[in-house]
């Protein structure tokens, strides 16, 4: 009897062997994944959920690879052919030239520099003049009011000597046209013109048009309408030499 339950247990053991190298063959597993809603971290930020979500298998953690590839930026392809994982990573960043990266951080140092200092200056600026003239007035006597004094003053002296020697030579100019504008009128024997008709009537000097003086003189003195004091001031000591002249020579 013992024999027989003997033999009955190799049969089996031979039919169960048989069957577990059938199973090898065929490389089919099964396995016991468990869930605990694994996050991906990357570089202390959480990665969005992967379509599958990762699991675990006998204590080790399972991702899909394409999803932590793309993770860290590389790039995964099957062939299909040899049954091969394809894993690309990003070319390197090319080496930097430290000379290059130097003069260009010196560059955008010398930049920031200048443009600080425009911006402190205007800052200074607006604070100065919010806190009233009499602050800005005593920080810019401090930072050279004496010298701009003196040369506003040079250049006051310049414009006045330049004007008053306009007016000297226009006044001369004045009493020989006034002169000559009575002669001409009282030889003509006409009565009860003032200066103004005489001068426009005489040399078609319009008396209210000062551009009329310069076009009359203006080759022989530099006239200049618009910027010159010397030009102001002969205008003026012509008119004045032509009323004193004319007054003192006319008849009528």
């Amino acid at each position: 009897m013992k024999r027989l339950r003997l033999a009955a247990l190799v049969l089996v053991a031979l039919v169960l062997g048989t069957y577990s190298v059938a199973q090898g063959a065929s490389a089919a597993k099964t396995l016991k994944a468990v869930y605990r809603n694994i996050t991906v971290v990357v570089n202390d930020k959480a990665a969005p959920a992967a379509e599958e979500e990762p699991f675990i298998v006998d204590g080790r953690v399972y991702v899909p690879l394409r999803y932590v590839a793309q993770l860290v930026g590389a790039q995964v392809n099957w062939d299909g052919v040899n049954n091969r994982v394809l894993i690309a990573t990003a070319p390197a960043a090319p080496k930097t030239d430290p000379a290059k990266e130097q003069a260009k951080w010196q560059e955008g140092y010398n930049a920031g520099l200048v443009q600080g200092q425009l911006m402190a200056s205007k800052s200074a600026y607006d604070e100065g003049y919010e806190d009233g003239y009499d602050e800005g007035y005593e920080k810019g006597k401090d930072e050279g009011y004496d010298e701009g004094y003196e040369e506003g003053k040079d250049d006051a002296r310049s414009s006045r000597d330049d004007e008053e020697e306009g007016y000297d030579d226009g006044y001369d100019e004045g009493l020989d046209y006034g002169e000559e504008a009575a002669d001409y009128y009282n030889d003509r024997g006409e009565e009860g013109l003032d200066w103004e008709e005489a001068l426009e009537g005489r040399f078609n000097i319009d008396p209210n048009d000062e551009d009329d003086v310069v076009d009359e003189f203006e080759a022989d003195y530099n006239l200049d309408p618009d910027i010159d004091d010397y030009t102001d001031g002969f205008i003026q000591g012509f008119y004045d030499g032509f009323e004193e002249a004319f007054n003192d020579y006319y008849e009528g």
